[in-house]
């Protein structure tokens, strides 16, 4: 049977699919780019039209991934009569959620990122995601700032601050990711959640609110991503 034709956008977004599939079921590592023809049926030739290697995939697929977090961030945006700091709380809550739902996948497919030998790579997805991200979330603090919610004297700024934190946290996502079916695993799950704690009052700090108001993270947040049971 002849194969069907895809234009080059469609073909790409085909092998994204089956990437994602891949990366999410078997993980990065696991994954080669012969597993990624096979499952897209597409020649060597046709694959490194798209991909100049398996890691450049990994980033489209993080780009992709960030146009869904953009759609539930202006889901939030676009909900009527909420203030800056509702509006802020509920996209961290949006965003966590989808993280939550989506866990076993995302680690799978996203936790060799984390190794130091991928340092350069991790660069390369956060800055993507972050430029994705960076607009909404400084439309959402500029709201607050001028509603009274936040006391920030730059938005940008500010939305800059709250998305760089997650490098703060990279080494102890890195040591719970590694610590999977280890003695030390609920402890490396704890130092984690205390980890993300303590970047909900760091978010607080910059926002001018008192501690304790933006929830990064609910308890057990961490627990339900890496599961230490099983």
């Amino acid at each position: 049977m002849a194969r069907a034709y895809l234009s080059a956008d469609e073909r790409r977004e085909q092998i994204l699919d089956c990437a994602q599939n891949l990366f999410f079921s078997k993980g990065f590592e696991a994954t080669t780019v012969q597993d990624l023809m096979a499952a897209a049926g597409v020649s060597k030739g046709g694959f490194y039209h798209h991909f100049g290697a398996k890691e450049d995939v990994l980033e489209a697929l993080s780009q992709r991934l960030a146009r869904t977090s953009v759609a539930l961030i202006e889901s939030v945006r676009d909900t009527p009569g909420l203030c800056g700091f509702e509006r802020l709380e509920k996209t961290m809550r949006a965003l966590g959620q989808f993280k939550k739902e989506n866990a076993k996948g995302l680690v799978a497919a996203f936790s060799a990122v984390l190794l130091p030998e991928n340092a350069v790579l991790y660069d390369r997805i956060n800055r993507a995601n972050m430029s994705a991200i960076l607009p909404l979330f400084a439309e959402i603090i500029e709201e607050g700032r001028q509603d009274g919610s936040f006391n920030v004297p730059d938005a940008r700024l500010a939305a800059q601050a709250l998305l760089s934190l997650g490098g703060m946290s990279r080494e102890a996502v890195g040591a719970a990711v590694k610590a999977r079916g280890r003695a030390d695993r609920a402890a490396a799950n704890a130092e984690l959640e205390r980890a993300l704690a303590w970047q909900g009052v760091v978010v607080d700090r910059i926002l001018g609110l008192p501690d304790g108001s933006i929830t990064l993270v609910e308890a057990g947040f961490v627990d339900a991503i890496l599961p230490v049971d099983d």
